[in-house]
């Protein structure tokens, strides 16, 4: 049952500030559970958030209802971009699993892997092969 679970992550901070994401009482939730509450936190939070203002476009000539213009995804800086990202030797990334995938970029003899799994939850790095500036995007 996930509703104790969510009953004392609530109740931690009664004035709905900082929720303790992942307090000791979640660390206990199953991983089903934690999956629930996680989406039902992220469903407050995006209710809560405003939308759009679109003040700075001129929306007079619109064929479409203005109105039904609904915000579709995270805020300006929303997902937070890699900026010089470390690695590791193929052979000492423990945190890496046989059937993980990963990007491969090689640029003038420089090879690098970005790890999907890492890449799905930043989007953006931006990185250096050798003096050259480079921008992977997931």
């Amino acid at each position: 049952m996930w509703l104790p679970c969510v009953s004392r992550a609530v109740a931690a901070d009664s004035a709905a500030r900082a929720w303790p994401v992942f307090s000791p009482e979640l660390r206990n939730c199953q991983g089903g559970e934690r999956n629930t509450l996680m989406r039902l936190l992220l469903l407050l939070a995006l209710s809560l958030w405003p939308g759009p203002v679109f003040a700075a476009w001129d929306l007079s000539r619109a064929d479409i209802d203005t109105g039904e213009i609904l915000s579709g995804g995270p805020s300006k800086d929303g997902i937070p971009a890699l900026l010089a990202p470390r690695f590791a030797a193929a052979a000492e990334a423990a945190f890496m699993r046989p059937d993980d995938l990963v990007l491969g970029v090689d640029i003038n003899g420089i090879a690098k892997a970005y790890p999907t799994r890492i890449l799905s939850w930043h989007e953006l790095v931006n990185d250096r092969f050798g003096g050259l500036p480079v921008l992977v995007s997931w």
